[in-house]
């Protein structure tokens, strides 16, 4: 299978993987299987579909990056999202079914465990399952946060002393419902306000910071206390220059509780590679941001080191171009050197018909010369890092990968 932008598809390509509709979140648009014709390829450009994963004979073995399992409930996380959101825009009293919520999280966790090569971000896959920026947001930081608390397994035992049995602490499904509804208080905003931020995008607006508070005070008592204190403090930072609103102050490094500390950075990656109304960056470009000394104070460095450990700088199933001018996919990643992954090149630089073969495999991190210059079409040449930008301690996780 490969990963094809939607500029490039081309007629008679068979769907490795289903396409979801972006207007009907949980509904497949086409199905596995689906020839694409000149029309469809045209409609799903329309609809925003930026790329598809086509049958690719040559490439099969990228397969095990992707589980249309995890697919699926990554889409269920969307539908409730939208259901929860509605309900209470509708009575601040109602329900929340958190039976509900713990059994889409569970379910999603079992996933990921039981397809740890498949436990990567590839973001375009959560880029269409809608085209509400709201809920993709928060597709993307419940994943990205659940895949970062099982890499974190060991981190989170020593970060939750409190917790007397060891394998309660192991749990992450308190984190991921915490992070499917961290940005609940921005449907709680006066539209004026949501309107304001979205032309400025100024998080020093007094009014926008209450939006944490007003999730809080939404959920508090009716989901665990670990999953409200993600909505209250999922942009306090590291260095304590965060926030949660006026009537919460402000906290710092270990302070801050660890389950909001991997949603903030969750959420802080997905607002960068995907921003409100512009077009997606690459991962590269994100983490390099992130890693910044700029940024990279703002949040907990153990966090930071498992962010870059299930967030490939270049997905596999990538196209990319290298150093020499030759165009190559993406084959494998390598944690310890991410931007040096291994590629096997693209005979006369274009995709070979299925069943011909690719040209030579080449693992980036044996040639101190080649290095990857572009991804999917777009320069990331200057955002490239090597493994001493990497903060934190990887010995401190244990996790279960």
């Amino acid at each position: 299978m490969l990963r094809v932008d939607i500029k490039s598809a081309r007629p008679e390509m068979t769907l490795a993987l289903p396409v979801m509709n972006p207007r009907l979140p949980g509904h497949e648009l086409l199905r596995i299987g689906y020839e694409l014709t000149p029309s469809v390829i045209e409609k799903l450009d329309e609809m925003r579909v930026r790329t598809i994963w086509v049958d690719y004979p040559s490439l099969s073995f990228l397969g095990k990056y992707v589980d249309p399992k995890t697919i699926a409930l990554r889409a269920s996380v969307v539908t409730q999202m939208q259901d929860t959101f509605e309900t209470l825009q509708r009575s601040s009293a109602a329900k929340l079914n958190y039976d509900a919520y713990t059994s889409t999280i569970t379910d999603l966790v079992d996933s990921v465990i039981s397809n740890p090569e498949a436990a990567l971000f590839i973001g375009d896959l959560c880029a269409q399952d809608t085209d509400d920026e709201l809920m993709r947001a928060g597709s993307s930081v419940t994943y990205l946060s659940v895949l970062m608390g099982l890499k974190l397994e060991g981190y989170l035992i020593k970060q939750r002393k409190h917790v007397t049995e060891p394998q309660r602490a192991k749990q992450v499904i308190p984190l991921g419902v915490g992070a499917m509804l961290h940005d609940i208080g921005v449907t709680l905003l006066p539209k004026e306000v949501v309107d304001r931020y979205h032309q400025t995008h100024d998080e020093t607006d007094p009014a926008w910071r209450e939006h944490p508070a007003l999730g809080f005070r939404a959920v508090r008592g009716r989901i665990d206390p670990t999953a409200a204190t993600v909505v209250l403090h999922h942009h306090q930072q590291f260095d304590g220059q965060g926030y949660a609103g006026k009537d919460f102050p402000v906290q710092m490094g270990e302070g801050i509780h660890i389950f909001a500390r991997i949603a903030a950075v969750a959420d802080v990656f997905t607002r960068l590679s995907n921003p409100a109304g512009g077009e997606s960056m690459p991962q590269v470009w994100a983490l390099n941001a992130m890693l910044s000394d700029k940024l990279r104070t703002r949040f907990d460095p153990n966090v930071m080191r498992a962010l870059v450990e299930v967030v490939p700088p270049y997905p596999p199933g990538s196209r990319v171009t290298l150093s020499d001018g030759s165009e190559a996919i993406v084959i494998d990643h390598h944690v310890n050197d991410p931007c040096k992954p291994t590629v096997q090149r693209l005979p006369n630089n274009a995709l070979p018909m299925p069943g011909q073969p690719f040209g030579e495999t080449i693992n980036l991190r044996e040639h101190d010369k080649l290095s990857i210059i572009a991804c999917d079409g777009q320069r990331t040449e200057p955002y490239n890092f090597g493994p001493d930008r990497i903060p934190g301690n990887r010995e401190a996780m244990f996790g279960w990968v």
